[in-house]
């Protein structure tokens, strides 16, 4: 059985998406040949079996916006960019885009690459595989390819040097240049290059052989379980990560002035949000009577909770990024695709891998931030099927969007290089 080093900065019992491509995949590895080794951060050095499924190495990390994180008691490090931060936030990010290049998990790359050198060559492991951000890995990786020459697979959940998180942080002119030639080096010095969208696809195909570089997009861990039974309330549930480039504040003043004028919704109403939201979000809401009194907030859920919220939500809602540069496609909207449920989708900028999983799979377009109109069209239309007790669910086959399908390419990938 060949064996294959995936290193990858998240991993369980990790809040958030970061793991969850990778956990889908080596679900696989063993019944198509493949011994998956996972490579990840710890507090304490250790190496052990999970499940007789895969072997975990975990390896002490030093990263200073950890630090930082639980000091201003911020979710920065978890992508919870706010319009409210302040000035001394803005200079750290500025600071750690400029001088912790590709980033600051950058003290993690040679403790590793010195202990991972002699675990490669001493258990003979042909592929290695890097998954980022933080891109960091992808340079673990690089450095590992130059000095045993061995098979590398550079994995790009999402962009590196076009990605908004990072371009938000305004890195000095230097530091741009910079992160261009690292994302230039693992484009180039990678066997194959994974991406998870068809813009990025697009975009680095610009730099090399389209043969070298594959389009593997994210799926759902979720099992396809639904509730079919009408919930005392009706629920607007969102999941995953809400910031500056997500604010979904004319979404929430449609909603108020919804309730303002119909007592019965407001009655039956309640409005979920679970995972990282930025205060100016959640303050937002709490500060008004009407929004605070019908909201719910889960800073962590389980995927039972999850799975639970979901099934008893009448309406999910997709928030994307909006912004001119739509390179990026929410890991949520697979596992809102597999629970079945109706959408409500926001993006103002076209987004070709949402819209085309929209239509594939029979939901409502994406509309507009700003579409008033529609976004009380749709929510007032979704209270009225609850209330006929009319479950839309949405039963087409979702094969494409499990692992199972998904990794059939990942493996052809390996046989190749």
């Amino acid at each position: 059985m060949k064996k294959v080093l995936i290193i990858s900065y998240y991993w369980l019992p990790e809040k958030g998406v970061g793991h969850k491509r990778w956990l889908g995949f080596i679900e696989h590895f063993k019944s198509n040949g493949y011994e998956p080794i996972i490579f990840t951060k710890g507090n304490t050095n250790s190496v052990s079996k999970v499940k007789n499924s895969y072997t975990l190495i975990r390896k002490k990390i030093f990263d200073p916006s950890i630090i930082f994180s639980k000091f201003f008691k911020s979710d920065y490090n978890r992508g919870v960019v706010d319009n409210s931060n302040s000035i001394f936030m803005c200079f750290f990010s500025w600071l750690r885009s400029s001088f912790f290049i590709p980033d600051s998990r950058i003290f993690w790359v040679r403790p590793s690459v010195k202990y991972l050198k002699q675990y490669i060559k001493e258990n003979n492991i042909e592929i290695v595989l890097t998954t980022g951000p933080p891109h960091s890995m992808h340079l673990i990786g690089l450095k590992l390819k130059k000095i045993l020459n061995i098979k590398w697979i550079a994995d790009f959940r999402d962009p590196y040097s076009n990605w908004d998180i990072l371009l938000n942080m305004r890195p000095s002119y230097f530091s741009k240049i910079k992160h261009k030639n690292y994302e230039n080096l693992f484009l180039n010095k990678a066997n194959h290059l994974i991406v998870t969208n068809s813009i990025l696809l697009k975009e680095f195909s610009f730099h090399i052989p389209s043969n070298k570089i594959t389009c593997i997009p994210n799926g759902s861990l979720l099992p396809e379980t639904v509730s079919s039974l009408k919930n005392n309330y009706f629920v607007i549930s969102h999941f995953g990560l809400i910031n500056k480039f997500r604010n979904p504040k004319i979404f929430l003043d449609v909603i108020k002035n919804i309730l303002e004028n119909n007592n019965e919704l407001k009655l039956k109403f309640k409005l979920i949000f679970c995972g990282p939201v930025n205060v100016s979000t959640l303050n937002y809401i709490k500060k008004d009577q009407i929004l605070s009194q019908s909201f719910e907030y889960h800073k962590h859920v389980d995927e039972d909770q999850m799975i639970n919220i979901m099934s008893n939500s009448s309406l999910l809602l997709l928030l994307l990024n909006n912004t001119k540069i739509q390179n990026t496609t929410p890991f949520k909207i697979y596992d809102y695709i597999i629970s079945n449920k109706p959408l409500i989708t926001l993006g103002t900028y076209k987004n070709n891998d949402v819209d085309s999983l929209l239509e594939k799979y029979k939901r409502k377009k994406r509309i507009s931030y700003d579409d008033h109109r529609s976004i009380k069209k749709i929510i007032l239309n979704s209270f009225s099927n609850y209330n006929k007790n009319k479950v839309h669910l949405h039963s087409s086959d979702k094969s494409e969007i499990q692992f199972k399908y998904l990794s059939k390419k990942l493996f052809k990938i390996f046989e190749e290089i």
